[in-house]
């Protein structure tokens, strides 16, 4: 990746492959090292096995802005307003080491009950809506992500949720000014707001320190490691054997009949192809990379792309819908001012919304806190409060990723991304926004404004390219993730979801990840269930004093 003008890098790619890196095939070579990545490798190489982890980003430099890294990567084919195409969206969150998550808020929702069978709620549409599982299936994941990375949340008061298995392993955070004032707001109209969980340590956790609170959490990597992202997981995963290749971007899988032999790469800076060779492959490099590389991985069997068989691969694109409404309060009297928007992403939620019946559909959506990405100066009488509206936006076939008509430097295909939002899925998000205003007129704003979230250019909420199910005919993998249409291929990312739900992915995703590595390690390795536990398996970022 590049450097603006007179800056250093933005990231360290770090040493190329050597032959001896590449000499014998790995057990599993997982693509992508982001949130469901690197959580794989940690199950893997855990249980005993060789893992490689390709990454096409490098390792994030200290002092590094989420805007920098986003400005540096690569952007894919979009449609735009009045038509046209523009290689102007946003296919990554960011591609780093450890992925998006080195710069997300911690936002740590579960997915409802009502997400896994949105029929229910929607109806049939043009694809299944159907998980091919429920909640109660993925609830012991939900629980290990939870207790894993050490989530602050306030147990029982979400009222959309069943009870968790166990209770949030860190307490909430403390309610800010902004939330306090959403929060007034939701109780005024009757509605039940609770603390944000947050993958954030609200105490020391696992080795790791307490968040200090000295900066928005989505500006930058965390220089304490008080957030939970993917180097939670990558770390240990490293030290247990696991081998990172960063600076390799996965061009396409090689296969022999059913069976993918080897991952075809190439080296982001100086063009340079290696092959990663192992006997089987998780591909989690975020639902439109994954897709992709599917597309790309074509050959005598697969003349349109590694398990696109039946054409599905790339369909089913979703982003979630989203924006933000400002409210702003005058509390009387000039005041000092002060800096504000420091610390935690977002203090406060309301789910009240979630299955409204008055919503088109009577499917409504997320409204919670949302700090902006820098801090601002407000004097002591006044208020302002960031609220986001967030809504699951219906899979539908024609929204897809394709290959685009031009090429990077190295000769790779582009990215399109073809997406148009369902009307009633615009409706519902206009319907959910209304709810937010009436909320903050209830705690005394004097003025709302609307701010943009750019969802349709592409986000950091993507699914559904590669969904999976029982039935070929309507997914791409089956129930544990695995290629209908190949013997040792998985995809363990957003890619599978067949809906993806209203609140925001990172949990699911994780949840999800773990779900399909633990029954890989029991189906195809014979890994003993009872052994698969789903507790810590490490206790500090120290290697001396990881417990095994």
């Amino acid at each position: 990746m590049t450097a603006a003008r007179g800056e250093g890098p933005r990231v360290d790619l770090g040493p190329a492959p050597t032959q001896e890196d590449l000499a014998e095939a790995y057990d599993v070579c997982v693509v992508g090292s982001g949130a469901s990545g690197a959580l794989t490798a940690w199950a893997l190489a855990g249980a005993g096995l060789s893992v490689a982890v390709v990454e096409q980003g490098g390792h994030v430099v200290d002092g590094v802005s989420y805007d920098d890294l986003l400005a540096d990567s690569e952007a894919a084919w979009v449609r735009q307003e009045n038509g046209t195409w523009g290689k102007i969206g946003y296919p990554w969150t960011t591609c780093n080491v450890g992925g998006g998550t080195l710069f997300y808020g911690g936002a740590f929702f579960r997915n409802r009950p009502v997400d896994f069978d949105a029929e229910t709620a929607l109806g049939a549409a043009e694809l299944p809506l159907r998980w091919p599982f429920g909640y109660d299936e993925l609830e012991p994941y939900y629980t290990a992500v939870e207790q894993l990375l050490g989530v602050a949340g306030e147990p029982g008061a979400d009222p959309t949720l069943p009870p968790s298995s166990r209770p949030y392993p860190l307490p909430p955070v403390a309610r800010s000014a902004e939330g306090a004032l959403l929060a007034d707001g939701a109780s005024a109209l009757g509605w039940s707001p609770f603390a944000t969980p947050l993958a954030l340590n609200t105490r020391g956790h696992l080795g790791r320190p307490a968040c200090e609170a000295d900066a928005p959490c989505i500006c930058r990597k965390c220089p304490i490691g008080a957030k939970g992202d993917a180097l939670r997981f990558l770390d240990p995963a490293l030290r247990r054997g696991a081998r990172l290749f960063a600076g390799l971007k996965a061009v396409r899988l090689r296969t022999a009949g059913r069976t993918a032999t080897a991952l075809e790469c190439v080296r982001v800076d100086t063009g340079a192809r290696y092959e990663v060779r192992a006997r089987r492959f998780v591909v989690c490099a975020n639902a439109v990379q994954s897709a992709a590389l599917l597309l790309r991985s074509t050959g005598d069997r697969y003349p349109m792309g590694l398990g696109n068989t039946g054409d599905l691969v790339g369909r089913g694109l979703c982003f979630k819908l989203s924006e933000y409404v400002v409210g702003y309060r005058y509390n009387g009297g000039p005041g000092e001012s002060a800096t504000m928007g420091l610390g935690p992403f977002s203090t406060c939620a309301v789910t009240d919304l979630y299955e409204d019946p008055a919503a088109p559909g009577g499917l409504g959506g997320l409204l919670y806190e949302a700090r902006p990405e820098r801090p601002f100066r407000l004097r002591a009488s006044e208020q302002l409060v960031r609220v986001e509206a967030l809504v699951a936006d219906e899979p539908q076939p024609g929204n897809r990723v394709r290959l685009g008509p031009g090429t990077d430097a190295h000769g790779v295909p582009d990215v399109l991304m073809d997406y148009q939002a369902h009307p009633r899925d615009l409706a519902r998000l206009e319907h959910v926004l209304g709810q937010a205003e009436r909320a903050l007129s209830a705690a005394g704003c004097t003025v709302t404004v609307r701010e943009a979230s750019g969802w349709a250019l592409g986000s950091s909420h993507l699914h559904g390219t590669c969904r999976m199910g029982e039935d070929p005919a309507t997914s791409v993998t089956d129930t544990d993730g695995r290629l209908h249409d190949a013997d040792n291929v998985h995809v363990g990312d957003g890619a599978v979801l067949p809906f993806p739900g209203g609140v925001n992915p990172t949990l699911t995703i994780q949840a999800v990840a773990l779900r399909t590595a633990h029954r890989l390690l029991r189906d195809v390795y014979g890994a003993d269930s009872s052994r698969l536990n789903l507790e810590p398996r490490y206790a500090t970022t120290s290697a001396t004093a990881e417990t095994a």
